[in-house]
Parts: C-alpha cells; sequence; structure tokens
C-alpha cells in the first residue's frame, strides 16, 4: 500500500513537472494553473528526498515510515502539513477564481502578492463545474528543520493532479514560499 502511494506520488510529480514546462495555459486534466515564486532562501543546503516518506492521507493520518526521522524533522513536518493544509483551504478556492488571494492564510508575503497580480486562468466553464478538494498530502523532501516539500494531490472531480509546495518555517510560524 505504502509502495503504491509512493509510486503515485512519484508518477503524479513527474507529471506535474512534465506540464508545468507546456506553459501558462490550462488543460483539461493537467491541472490548475499556478504561479511559481521562490521565497528568499533561509538556508542554503540541498534539499534532501527522504525514503520512505512519510504520508498523510487527507483525513489528517500519519503512516509509520517516520522512524527515520529525527525528532526535529517530525516536528517540522507536522507543522509545515498543517501549514500546507490552512494554506490549501484558501489557495484551491482561490486558483479557481472563487476567493481572492487576501484569503488565503499560511502563505509567505512574496508568495501573496505575486498571487494577488496574476489571478487564476482556470476557464470559467471548468471552474465552475470544479470541486476542488484535497486527496493527500505526502512529504517529498527536507532541508534541515526550516524548509519541507510537501506534494499536495488535488481532485476537482474532473481531473487529477498534483502541486508541489515548499513550506518554510519564518520565525515561529510556518508558511508556503512556493507552489508548482
Amino acid at each position: 500500500m505504502v509502495a503504491r502511494r509512493l509510486i503515485t506520488g512519484l508518477i503524479a510529480l513527474a507529471s506535474a513537472v512534465g506540464i508545468g514546462a507546456c506553459g501558462d495555459e490550462y488543460v483539461r486534466g493537467a491541472g490548475v494553473y499556478s504561479v511559481t515564486t521562490a521565497a528568499p532562501a533561509e538556508q542554503t543546503t540541498t534539499p534532501t528526498p527522504i525514503a520512505p516518506v512519510q504520508t498523510t492521507d487527507a483525513g489528517g493520518t500519519e503512516s509509520s515510515e517516520a522512524e527515520r526521522l529525527t525528532a526535529a524533522q517530525r516536528r517540522a513536518v507536522r507543522d509545515a502539513t498543517t501549514a500546507a493544509r490552512s494554506f490549501l483551504a484558501g489557495y484551491l478556492p482561490y486558483s479557481y477564481g472563487r476567493r481572492d488571494a487576501g484569503s488565503i492564510r499560511s502563505v509567505s508575503p512574496s508568495l501573496r502578492s505575486t498571487l494577488a497580480r496574476n489571478a487564476p486562468r482556470v476557464p470559467p466553464a471548468l471552474a465552475e463545474k470544479a470541486r476542488p478538494r484535497l486527496r493527500d498530502l505526502d512529504v517529498s523532501g527536507i532541508a534541515g528543520r526550516g524548509r519541507v516539500m510537501l506534494l499536495a494531490q488535488i481532485d476537482d472531480g474532473q481531473s487529477r493532479y498534483a502541486a508541489l509546495l515548499t513550506v518554510q518555517r519564518r520565525g515561529d510560524r510556518w508558511a508556503v514560499g512556493q507552489v508548482r
């Protein structure tokens, strides 16, 4: 089961990366147009994928593959996952044209301003029928204790797609600084 989820996640990530190189147009089945912006790097370390990854399903249930993570890394993953869920609760409606960027929580100031400048491009006919929801949230990698990459698997009733979120610690809180 875990291996199947990992393979599914990797396939979704590979698909998202390939689709991301296709331009800014929304294509049915390709996912939601999103803006990629890099927040200032707080660390110079390269993110290191962890295998097997800790997985968290949409209901918040964590699997037991986390034994390879330190206590600090487990806390970082937990806090980053909480921030990512808060972000997605506002970002998904925003990306379908149902809310403005100001309603998105747990987002870095630079990403918020980028999202506010770049309105979503999901065609209204597709957005009207869609009901986006988070299906799964998996850890993709950890860079120290201050940055966690999470792969969100989203289903809008018409298509399924993945979004890669970079969540960074900013002082005492966590915020999404990049979404692809």
